[in-house]
């Protein structure tokens, strides 16, 4: 087992399933993730700058799986989660608004998480469709899931604490092709922990979860399988940090 502090306020680049068994049994105040969706392969279209690609081309190999697969990558990732989380520890987990996608099923029934809601992500201003054969995308799920009662919860405020959090898509800090708002990441780290908390992302990709802890003063482990990625939320948290001292 790894120290914990010998591995806090770190991004880790590594495979999150094997980092992830070295790191002490609930030691972690609170995950906030955005996993592989397994949709990589499908026939569909999205926007990384100003270009419109598909989302194969985008994403590429990391969000194609075989679907059994799938299923037991995402088993062994939410058994790990729920094994690092102390007791009263949250977990919000984005998911694809599909079965083999949303696996919050897995979450609650197999590893124990006890579901408390689901967040939805509201696109103000989402892509048009191009085919113009079914509904326009402009929402995206987290589901909010907690290590028996969650010991943490601050009811910022009526306006705040709404379980719909609405952003304008094409206002991306970095390159990553599935960044999540920082507004978004905010309210949940701020809702569901503490300053000095722990909060883990094992799926770290472009460092939008261990940016934002760092500003709000929680410690942060950030896990990402992409080298590429990792130096990526390196080079965010050196901006973060020159920001926390302007």
């Amino acid at each position: 087992m790894y120290k914990l502090k010998t591995i806090e306020n770190k991004i880790h680049n590594s495979d999150c399933t094997e980092f992830m068994k070295c790191i002490p049994s609930e030691s972690i105040d609170l995950i906030v993730t955005d996993p592989p969706y397994n949709i990589g392969q499908e026939n569909k279209r999205t926007k990384v700058g100003n270009e419109i690609i598909s989302n194969k081309e985008a994403w590429g190999e990391w969000d194609d799986f075989d679907n059994k697969e799938f299923d037991a990558f995402m088993f062994k990732v939410m058994s790990e989660m729920y094994r690092v989380l102390k007791k009263g520890g949250i977990l919000y987990c984005f998911t694809a608004r599909k079965k083999n996608g949303f696996y919050c099923d897995y979450a609650c029934n197999e590893t124990g998480f006890t579901y408390q809601n689901t967040i939805a992500i509201i696109k103000n201003n989402p892509l048009p469709h191009f085919t113009k054969t079914n509904w326009r995308s402009a929402f995206e799920l987290a589901f909010y899931v907690s290590k028996g009662k969650p010991k943490t919860f601050n009811f910022l405020s009526q306006r705040e604490i709404i379980n719909t959090i609405p952003y304008n898509i094409g206002k991306k800090i970095g390159k990553h092709p599935t960044e999540k708002p920082e507004k978004a990441i905010s309210l949940l780290i701020r809702a569901s922990s503490n300053i000095s908390d722990i909060v883990l992302d094992p799926f770290n990709g472009g460092g939008t979860t261990t940016s934002v802890a760092k500003k709000l003063k929680r410690k942060f482990i950030g896990i990402d399988k992409s080298k590429e990625y990792c130096d990526m939320a390196e080079k965010r948290l050196i901006n973060t940090q020159r920001e926390l001292f302007d």
